[in-house]
This record gives C-alpha cells, structure tokens and sequence, in this order.
C-alpha cells in the first residue's frame, strides 16, 4: 500500500503463469490496471555465457517475474529488483530505469524516509545513493574476509542508520554429491553445525555521510536478534534479543550518542526456552512496544507490553486468553492493529485498539486466517501511514490468498484464479479438538468426504504434520484430492510448538522432540476412530522436514499404532542439523548428546514397524540427504523393510516442474495403495521384537 493508502501494487498474471507482471489498484475504489510487463524489463547481457542449456532453460522456466515493491516516502515512486537488478518506475508505469545500469546487483534498497537517498547493501558494506545530487557513497567499509553488514535501519530523521554486522569465519561447510551429471560433481555448501558456536555478531550506528561503525557496547557477540525499531523522534533505538541458549529475552535500548546500551526489560523463561515471538515497535509518545508470552514471570498467551526507554512504567496493552500472532503501529496514528485468535487456536481476525481504549474488529473469513500465516506468526494488515485506509490478503481452506478492503469500505478487491478453479469442489472443513496426552486440548482441521456415514471404514490420513498444520488456511489442492478423490478421511493438526495456545505450548517439546508429539499423533489416531467411520487398522501419517522426522518417530516407538507413514525430507539425527534450530530446543550436543539420541529416529530404528515411505532429495542442503541415508542403514542393520525414493537434483523443497507434481503423486500413490489394501494383506514390517 501507498503511503497514503490511495494505490497498492502488487504481483498477477490473468493467465495463471508463474511470471507475475506489475497491477496497481486504485483504493479503496479497486480499480485495476497492469502497469508494467515483466517480461518488458530486459534482460542482463553476457559477454561469455557459461550456463548449460539445462541452466538457461530453467531460469526461463522459473522466472516468476516481478513480486517485491517499496513505495518512495511520497509515493511517486515505485522500487523493484528483478533480472539482476534494481529498478525504478513510476506508478503509471512510466519512467522505467535500473537504479545502476551494471550487471552487479544490490540487495536490501531502502529509502530514507525523507526521500532524498536510497541505501543498499553491496560486498558486505552499505551503500547511498543520492537522489538529488545522483551520487554514490560508501558509507561503511568492512573489509575483514568473512565480515559483513547483514542489515540497516533508518532512522526517522534520516540521519543516522542502524546496521547489524556479523562475522561468518567460524561457520562450517558441508560437501554433496550431484549425482545428475556424467561425471558426479562435488557441491560445497555452508553449513551452520550444532557446537560449532559460529554466532558472531554486533550492532552499531553509522552517519549518514558514513564512516566507521560505533558498534553498541554491552551487547553479546552471541545473541539471536529478533528485530529493531527505531523511536519516532530517533533518539534511540529499541534492540530484541534472545540470550544464547534460549533462556533469556531482554529489550535493550542504545543511542548514537552513547557508547553503550542499556536494558528496559528482561524476562527468563519459566521453562522450556523464549520463543522467537518478539517483536518492538514504539508508541507516538515514545515507548516501546512488545510482543511477548511470560507476564509476571510466568507463561501467559502472546500478548503486547509497554515500557519506556528506560524501564519503567511496564504495563499491559493487549494481554488476554488468546494469542497475538501480528502486530502494527501505523508512522503517523496511535491506533494499533493486531493479529489476534480470539475465537480458537486454527483462525485469526484483525483487532484494532483505539487511541479510546475500544476496539474494532474485521473478519473477512469466519472460519481461515485474516491475514497471510507465517512460520511463526502472521503478517498484519496493510495500512496506509495515517491509519484510516486498511486492506489485507485473507485465505481460508480452498481459497487462496485475495485483497480485501477493511476501512473506509469493506468489500473483495481481486478474484485472481481462473474459471477452471472455479469447478473444483472442496471439501468443508471441520474445526475439531481432542486431548493431548497431558490433558492438554489439541486444536485441529477435519476434512470428511461428502456421505460419509456412521459405520463406514474408510481410511484416514493425518496428513503434512508438524506445528500449525491445524490452521484453517489455504494450503493447496493436495488434502482436498485425498478426500473428494481418493475418499479419505483427513486431519490437520496443530501439534505441539504451535502457536495460538500460549508460550509454554509454543515452546513445549524442549526437550521432547519426536516424543511428545509422537503421543499426540497417538491420541490424534485415537480421536479418529472415535467418529465411527474410519477403519482403526488403516490409518495413515506423513509429514515434510520435521513432520518427516515425526513420521520416522512415530512409526519407530509408536509401532503397529500407524499402518503407513511417508516421511519426506526427514531430520533423522539432530547432532547433524544447525545450532539455530535445535540449541533452543534440545541445546548443544557436547552437553546433552544423551537427548540429542533420544529425539532421533536412528536411535530407535529397530523397533520400526508398517509400512513406511522414505523420500528426500539427494542436494537438500537444508536437511541432509545423510540423514535419510544414515536411518536406511540402521534399518538395515536391523533387518526393518521399508520403501524409499530420492530425487537426484532435489534440494530440500524439491520445488522443480518435475519433481514436485512427481513427489505429490508418488506419496497420494503410496498412501491409497496401502490404505486400501485388502483386510488380509500384510504390512511391509510388522510388529516384531528388534
């Protein structure tokens, strides 16, 4: 959105391709018009082209075309990089023109909220670049191997800039083998490893005419940083971070005027460890504002707090029985929008609190998510900078993503899918619940094909499992072909680490990775045979990434309780992934190698037993493909059956043309052959001692 909430530009293809050319819609009127074909901005030049046909072939073919925009501060200007580099054009579409005219690209443009530069990140350091004067200045000048500006900030008057630097020359590297080629390849990758303690980072200010970095004294090299904000008057800067081992979460404050920051507030986990929900904004008035889930040093729902700069005055803004998943203060009101999940743990709506205290509240879907979902939490609303114009992207189970007016008017701005999506008939989802093992309810997705009666037997699959997995979202075609095609009951669970149910369920498989939420796919299994039309004996389970890793477990010390599992791109040894994920929950392998094992299917390996589908991309340089290698060794060792499939160019997402429509297939394949099998057919390994 504009900054005066009067255009939104966005990315769309009237045909359905993948290449998005730029739209630009009046708001809140929802007039619409393309502004600029994708396939209009030229191409980079290459004196002496190197890439494989098969290269040159799939940049074609994945070329998505242009999707990322930034508004100039007064909105007569748009910003986007696309081809190798950064561009310029008017909301018309006019005026087309790269920022540089060089094939060497620039990441991270910003402008200055007075307009007048545009900042960028370039070989590790930070750019300006002068609007008026058309010049071009350094301003930092890292030069260390291995150093270099992650991020930057401006500040509100324009004349300072936050930056965040690190230090990569303790991070580990990692070697695959690209088996596609004639001759097999090695790949060198970097690779962050648990115990490798590779964190090495500093926060500082620079001029804007630059110079050297004033780096924040007091600040560990070691920290997880969850964001930065700078107060509207640009006096200071409000600094989240989270403590190295995930215990603790402070909100420090620095200035460019002072060498070293100071704490406003400080909070340790009661137990488990912090989730990385939190978020600092600012009041008008010069508070800060934050996100969190322990009050008063116990856990709480996601709620935001207040204090200022300086520690005092800590108070309530939003805390209820509900979780705050997204938050945004508009630059110039006091009104304050939220993500909120008042009516239950798998749907959303948009909360606003008023400068009086009151609130309004917008639903576009009763039942889906009101704003777009994210790993962690939800985007919010989009607002223009006075507050008075509001839109937002809503989705809901067979309805992807399309842009709604809130405020001034409520009504639907797009229908992007075409006619053909129109004919599909989806299934209704069912928003469920069911006991965990604790007590604890579990939140959760039904989907029933249409007829089904008590009686029936038919089967069922808990499907893509791992945290909110539950929510009532837009999630693709993939679980409405298992139940309007194949006949199969379906449920999405929101398995522990969910958000939505406060901090300690956010947080609660420290520890317990592959244990806790193996018992909850047991009472997930147990709560489907309760309705009294699936066959108890012909339950299925699969998942990606973690959910692979969950499947592995859960087929592993759970045996006989799942008939069949797929398990896709599977963790299967946690020593083996990085310190970022599995420090907060586990901790760090020289301590705990005993639970590192535990929470790993190649320690449980011989009591396997169903049918079980290992599938993973042999160039995942994410989860690796050593971990699926490793676990089939083990099951061989111990005499385990079991069916695999690797993709020789899959990485972690195996997103290609070719693999992905190839991997859905073969899991849907597996999963109704095996779920459907006769009564008398045996299962691949059955239930036997190690």
């Amino acid at each position: 959105m504009s900054p005066d909430g009067s255009k939104i530009v966005y990315g769309w293809n009237t045909t359905g391709e993948r290449r998005l050319d730029v739209y630009v819609m009046d708001f809140p009127s929802g007039q619409t018009r393309r502004i600029l074909e994708s396939n209009s901005v030229p191409q980079p030049l290459r004196q002496d082209d190197s890439r494989t046909e098969l290269q040159k072939k799939e940049e074609a073919l994945y070329d998505g075309g242009i999707s990322n925009f930034m508004w100039s501060p007064d909105g007569h200007e748009i910003l986007s990089s696309y081809r190798g580099r950064t561009w310029t054009y008017s909301p018309d579409g006019s005026n087309l023109k790269p920022v540089f005219d060089t094939n060497e690209p620039v990441f991270s443009p910003s402008y200055s909220p007075n307009g007048r530069y545009l900042a960028f990140l370039r070989n590790g350091n930070v750019f300006r670049w002068d609007r008026v004067e058309r010049e071009l200045k350094q301003l930092t000048y890292n030069n260390k191997p291995g150093t270099t500006v992650d991020g930057f900030m401006w500040s509100p008057n324009s004349k300072h800039i936050a930056i965040t630097w690190s230090d990569n020359t303790r991070s580990g590297g990692h070697v695959m083998m690209d088996f596609s080629k004639q001759r097999a390849e090695v790949v060198q990758i970097g690779r962050m490893w648990n115990g490798d303690r590779s964190v090495n980072v500093q926060m500082g200010f620079v001029g804007v005419d630059g110079g050297l970095i004033t780096f924040i004294e007091g600040l560990p090299r070691y920290m997880w940083v969850t964001g930065m904000e700078w107060s509207p008057d640009s006096s200071y800067l409000g600094v989240a971070w989270i403590k190295e081992d995930f215990q603790e979460f402070t909100l420090s404050v620095a200035s460019p005027t002072r060498k070293r920051k100071w704490d406003a507030y400080t909070e340790k986990a009661p137990s488990n460890y912090i989730p990385d929900f939190r978020n600092v904004s600012w009041t008008r008035s010069g508070d800060l504002l934050f996100t969190t889930d322990i009050i008063d040093g116990k856990w709480a729902n996601r709620s935001v707090m207040a204090v200022d700069p300086f520690g005092k005055n800590l108070r309530p803004v939003y805390a209820k029985n509900h979780d705050v998943v997204g938050m945004l203060r508009p630059k110039n009101s006091d009104r304050l929008f939220l993500v909120t999940m008042k009516r239950g743990g798998t749907i959303t709506e948009i909360t606003v609190l008023e400068p009086n205290g009151k609130e309004t509240e917008h639903i576009v879907f009763e039942s889906g998510m009101n704003t777009p979902s994210q790993f962690d939490d939800c985007s919010p609303p989009m607002v223009s900078e006075d507050g008075t114009k509001v839109a937002t992207l809503a989705n809901t189970f067979g309805q992807p993503n399309e842009l709604y007016a809130l405020e001034p008017t409520a009504k639907r701005l797009t229908n992007s899918q075409p006619e053909e999506f129109k004919k599909i008939q989806w299934a209704t989802p069912q928003r469920v619940s069911f006991p965990g093992p604790d007590g604890r309810m579990i939140g959760a997705t039904l989907l029933v094909p249409p007829g089904t009666k008590p009686g029936d037997k038919r089967p069922a699959v808990v499907t893509n499992i791992y945290a909110n997995s539950g929510k009532v979202a837009w999630s693709g075609y993939n679980d409405n072909y298992l139940v309007m095609e194949l006949g199969f009951v379906v449920l999405n669970v929101d398995f522990r680490a969910s958000w939505g149910y406060g901090g300690e369920f956010n947080s609660g498989y420290y520890e317990k990775m592959g244990l806790i939420d193996a018992d909850e796919a047991v009472k997930a299994k147990e709560y489907l045979v309760s309705l009294g039309y699936v066959n108890p004996d012909r339950v299925g389970i699969w998942g990606w990434s973690y959910g692979g890793f969950l499947t592995c477990m859960v087929m592993n010390t759970k045996p006989g309780v799942f008939d069949t599992g797929v398990a896709v791109a599977s963790v299967t040894d946690w020593r083996q992934y990085n310190e970022w994920y599995t420090r907060r929950r586990i901790g760090m392998v020289s301590d705990k190698e005993d639970i590192f094992l535990k929470n790993s299917p190649v320690n449980s390996a011989a009591t396997m037993a169903g049918n079980l589908y290992l599938v993973h991309g042999i160039l995942d340089d994410n989860v690796l493909f050593q971990d699926v290698v490793q676990l089939s060794q083990k099951y061989i060792e111990n005499g385990r059956h079991f069916d695999s499939l690797f993709y020789p160019r899959g990485d972690h997402g195996m997103w290609r043309d070719d693999e992905r429509p190839h991997i859905m297939s073969a899991i849907h394949r597996y999963l109704y052959h095996k779920l459907t099998r006769p009564a008398d057919a045996p299962v691949l390994q059955p239930v036997t001692a190690p």
